[in-house]
């Protein structure tokens, strides 16, 4: 004997041990793996009674094809058009003033990007004119 420790007699301990969590670490995985197929199912079965269900319960549309797509305007709305104050400012001025004084008006007292020409107050004037 060379006075070392025989542990010889721990291996097949060790072993076991190992492979007793390696079996533990296993059925937990399947239990997982359960849990998941369960859950894939009724998420599933959800689905296809919401698609079923739910285009089935879809709200009426009353407004015509037509008048849906008139209401949608192509490209960019026109600056007058989207500014309420510039609206405000033209029309107290529109009776009394020429539109080309108007956007003069309207450049000294606007930043840049808000300013209109006159052929756009014209324009508006005439929609404005003509009603909704």
């Amino acid at each position: 004997m060379t006075g070392a420790p025989d542990t010889s007699h721990d291996c097949p301990k060790a072993a076991a041990a190992a492979l007793a969590q390696v079996a533990l670490a296993l059925a937990e995985m399947k239990a997982g793996q359960a849990a998941v197929a369960r859950a894939v199912t009724g998420l599933e079965a959800a689905l296809e009674v919401g698609l079923q269900e739910g285009l089935q319960s879809l709200p009426v549309c009353t407004a015509l094809p037509s008048e849906h797509r008139r209401a949608h305007r192509f490209g960019t709305p026109r600056k007058i058009d989207g500014d309420p104050e510039l609206q405000a400012f033209i029309a107290a001025r529109v009776d009394r003033l020429t539109f080309e004084q108007i956007a003069a008006e309207v450049a000294a007292h606007f930043p840049p990007a808000r300013h209109v020409r006159k052929t756009a107050i014209w324009d508006w004037w005439k929609r404005r004119q003509a009603g909704p």
